[in-house]
């Protein structure tokens, strides 16, 4: 919420149908993967929950690629889609896990002990694997 002129506004959401939200989905997964994150899933999350449409599984080599993925996601579609995350959590170097929460996809980036001990993989099996140009 914003205060303009003495009114709350409300961030407007932008409407993403899911054609575009899978494109984007893998838009995402490719830039990650030109950080040089590995073990990269995109889950189609359809039918199982409503929590989001898609999920980014990946693993990062440190507390700092997991960042500059995160990053790297964020800038191009800031600049390129004007989209943004609704929220992420902090990311110190003690981090096991970035999230990256943008409604129609959610990003989860881990280091390997944070893969392995959250094991989202498992959690969220069900869901379809979406492959996508490396």
């Amino acid at each position: 919420m914003k205060l303009q002129d003495n009114k709350i506004t409300k961030n407007k959401k932008k409407f993403i149908d899911r054609e575009k939200a899978k494109e984007l989905t893998l838009k995402a997964a490719k830039i990650l993967d030109d950080k040089k994150l590995e073990d990269i899933k995109v889950l189609d999350l359809d039918g199982i929950t409503s929590l989001s449409d898609f999920f980014i599984l990946a693993t990062a080599n440190s507390s700092p690629q997991m960042k500059a993925g995160a990053d790297a996601v964020y800038k191009e579609f800031k600049k390129e889609e004007g989209i943004l995350p609704y929220s992420e959590n902090d990311n110190t170097p003690e981090s096991l896990w970035h999230l990256s929460d943008y409604g129609f996809m959610v990003i989860h980036i881990f280091t390997k002990e944070g893969r392995e001990y959250y094991d989202l993989d498992k959690l969220w099996n069900e869901a379809k694997e979406i492959k996508f140009q490396q």
